[in-house]
């Protein structure tokens, strides 16, 4: 009998061309996926009761599931009993439809104990800018480009990495420094300061109340206020462009006022008392404000809203998912005088502060 197993067909055979090409696929699933949620789902015993039970049961309904979480409304301020939460990030896409929504919540009463009733909320980015001053010894480095396009490679490749991108993550701020140092050999050390970021989508032309949690408590630099910084928008009844701002009050609460700028060094506070600020809870509150129109619109208008947290290492906590925005990663080169030998004594070396700066807005 004639074995035809290295045999190749060349011939008859149709091409088949597709106009749109394949998506919102994933690959197959990981070993480390496998390990997380195998012993999960076991556990369920396909039923929810837990927060783990949700956790594990939606990747099995919803497979185009990225990264899913779960909790309690017991655990929200005021707490909503009878209720668990969900946020779900789908691969190759930032957020879930509707449809999608109500067909997963659908499929989730098969599983679900009486009494228990899941809403599924869309995920909420906070996202983690960085500014590193490198420091280097030219001795050992080409150039300062080529040692910086090194430590660009480095941080896309950490914030691409499973360590980010998912609910639950941890920013690990002595791991990121290690990073950049390893990225070349003449990398001596670097300073790098760390911001975080929330983006409030405005409702324009209308009355609306704002909450926007960053799930890590905030660092108070000044009791004066201008702890938190904001991008430009435009408020029904106030000329110009204003900013958002803080004034510490006490007790880990603070209030927070609206600003502008009469000059990039003086600004003017036009409006107290528009919300509030938890720098403990790192929470903002805002009171019904009529938003015109924002300096940042991305197909949405957007007011970005930046708090420097109290500690370097943030976690994405409940709804948020963690993300390093590399578009705001800023590496500045700095030469190592006293590495290269060109400064021995160190009397003439340079430094960089390692507080963010004192500007007032985004």
């Amino acid at each position: 009998m004639q074995d035809d197993s290295d045999r190749s067909v060349e011939t008859g055979i149709s091409l088949i061309s597709v106009t749109n090409s394949s998506h919102s696929g994933a690959s197959i699933e990981s070993v480390e996926s496998v390990k997380k949620y195998g012993t999960r789902i076991y556990a369920s015993r396909n039923r929810a009761v837990t927060s783990s039970d949700y956790e594990a049961l939606i990747p099995t309904i919803y497979p185009e599931t990225e990264s899913v979480s779960a909790y309690g409304g017991e655990t929200l301020t005021p707490p909503r009993f009878g209720k668990v939460y969900i946020s779900i990030k789908p691969y190759n896409d930032r957020y879930l439809f509707n449809l999608i929504k109500d067909n997963i919540k659908r499929d989730l009463h098969m599983y679900s104990v009486a009494g228990i009733v899941p809403e599924i909320v869309d995920l909420k980015y906070l996202y983690l800018e960085t500014d590193s001053n490198v420091y280097y010894n030219p001795n050992l480095a080409p150039s300062a480009n080529s040692v910086k396009t090194e430590v660009f490679s480095s941080v896309n490749t950490y914030a691409d990495s499973t360590e980010l991108n998912k609910f639950g993550a941890r920013f690990k701020y002595s791991q990121f420094l290690n990073i950049i140092d390893e990225s070349h050999q003449s990398i001596t050390s670097n300073i790098t300061t760390v911001v975080m970021r929330r983006d409030l989508r405005a409702v324009v032309n209308a009355f609306a109340d704002y909450e926007i949690c960053f799930g890590n408590k905030f660092h108070i630099s000044d009791n004066a206020g201008y702890n938190i910084k904001s991008s430009g928008f435009v408020v029904s009844g106030i000329t110009g462009t204003v900013y958002l701002t803080d004034i510490p009050t006490g007790d880990g609460k603070g209030v927070i006022n609206l600003f502008r700028l009469l000059s990039p060094t003086q600004p003017q506070v036009v409006r107290r008392n528009v919300g509030k600020i938890d720098y403990v809870k790192g929470e903002i509150l805002l009171n019904p404000i009529n938003i015109i129109s924002t300096d940042i619109n991305k197909g949405t208008p957007l007011i970005e809203i930046e708090a420097v947290p109290d500690s370097n290492d943030v976690i994405g906590l409940q709804d948020l998912y963690l993300q390093l925005d590399t578009s705001n990663v800023t590496i500045s080169m700095w030469p190592d005088e006293i590495a290269s030998g060109a400064e021995v004594s160190g009397s003439n070396h340079k430094v960089s502060s390692s507080y963010s700066n004192g500007v007032f807005v985004r």
